[in-house]
C-alpha cells in the first residue's frame, strides 16, 4: 500500500523542531516556493515603482538626477537603457517616416509640426544613431529623447512652443554620450 502525505497530514505540532513560530513547516517545496516568490517581489518592488513612476523619474533623470540616487531611479535608469532604449528609437523613426507623409484626415495622433521636423531632420537623424547604435548610452539622454517625444506642449506638437527643437535635439544627443553626462572634475 502506497502511502500519499499531503500539506496537511504534514502539519507540525508545537514541539516540532522543523516548524517556526507561526507554525511554518520551511523544508516542504511548497513553502521554498513562496518564500522564492516573495523574496522576488521584493526585489521587484524597485522595478514595477519604476513603471509607476516612469515619467516623474523620467524628469529628474532629464534634470541630472544621477541613477545611483536609489534602488528606483537605478531600476528607471536600467529599464531606460534596455528595452525602452530600442522602442524609442522606433518612435522616434515612426515620428520621421510621418512628417514625410501627407497628413491623414482622420488620424488618432497628436498633429505633428512637419515642418519643424523635416528643418530638424539631420539632427533627428544624429540622434537616432545614438540611441539605436550598440554603444553605451547615458540614462539621462534616453530620458531627455523621451520627454521630448512625448510632451505634447513642445517643439514637436505644438506649432506655438517657442523651444528650439534643433537646439533640443543636439542637446539630447550630446547627453546621450556617457561621458557628458558625468559631473565636471574638481
Amino acid at each position: 500500500m502506497v502511502h500519499m502525505t499531503t500539506l496537511d497530514s504534514r502539519r507540525p505540532t508545537i514541539g516540532d523542531r522543523s516548524a517556526d513560530a507561526w507554525g511554518i513547516v520551511h523544508q516542504s517545496p511548497e513553502i521554498r516556493t513562496a518564500e522564492r516568490l516573495v523574496r522576488r517581489r521584493h526585489k521587484e518592488l524597485p522595478r514595477i515603482l519604476a513603471i509607476l513612476f516612469g515619467h516623474v523619474l523620467d524628469r529628474q533623470l532629464a534634470s541630472g538626477r544621477p541613477p545611483a540616487a536609489g534602488r528606483v531611479v537605478a531600476a528607471r535608469a536600467e529599464y531606460l537603457l534596455s528595452a525602452a532604449r530600442w522602442e524609442l528609437a522606433q518612435s522616434w523613426q515612426r515620428v520621421l517616416d510621418q512628417a514625410r507623409r501627407a497628413p491623414r484626415a482622420r488620424n488618432p495622433h497628436a498633429p505633428l509640426c512637419r515642418d519643424r521636423i523635416i528643418d530638424a531632420e539631420g539632427d533627428v537623424r544624429a540622434m537616432l544613431e545614438a540611441l539605436s547604435s550598440r554603444q553605451p548610452v547615458s540614462a539621462r539622454g534616453v530620458a531627455m529623447a523621451g520627454l521630448l517625444l512625448g510632451d505634447g506642449t513642445g517643439p514637436l506638437y505644438n506649432r506655438s512652443c517657442p523651444v528650439n527643437l534643433t537646439a533640443s535635439l543636439r542637446e539630447v544627443t550630446t547627453h546621450l554620450d556617457p561621458g557628458a553626462s558625468l559631473p565636471e572634475p574638481v
